[in-house]
């Protein structure tokens, strides 16, 4: 038999995903559930848009779940049958992802993932 003279330690950090799929969009912006990014070391909005119309997004992120700051916008509308991914530049412990519809009265539908991975 053998000894063990060492020992090394393997980390995996955790991956989590949560899909908002097939959500409509109206004129004003629609907040996601707020996510604990607090114990989360990067994180990214994946936004596709399965519809027909533009649509806009933005990433805001709070201290106390109560009062939100938006962080990052689009740079321009997202078009239908395109991607962006949103990624906050800014950490605090809440961040969500609100949305609408570019032009008033043009809803379109979006399939949003939320992607993170531990420290």
């Amino acid at each position: 038999g053998g000894t063990l003279d060492s020992v090394t330690s393997i980390s995996q950090k955790s991956f989590v995903e949560i899909a908002d799929l097939a959500v409509a969009t109206g004129d004003t912006f629609t907040p996601l559930s707020a996510v604990t990014t607090a114990v989360l070391g990067t994180y990214s909005y994946f936004i596709y848009n399965s519809g027909v119309n533009e649509a806009d997004a933005q990433i805001e992120i709070s201290a106390d779940g109560t009062n939100w700051f938006v962080d990052v916008s689009t740079a321009s509308p997202i078009s239908a049958g395109s991607v962006d991914v949103l990624v906050p530049k800014r950490f605090l412990k809440y961040t969500r992802l609100s949305y609408r519809s570019t032009n008033p009265g043009q809803p379109t539908t979006l399939d949003i993932y939320f992607n993170a991975q531990g420290t």
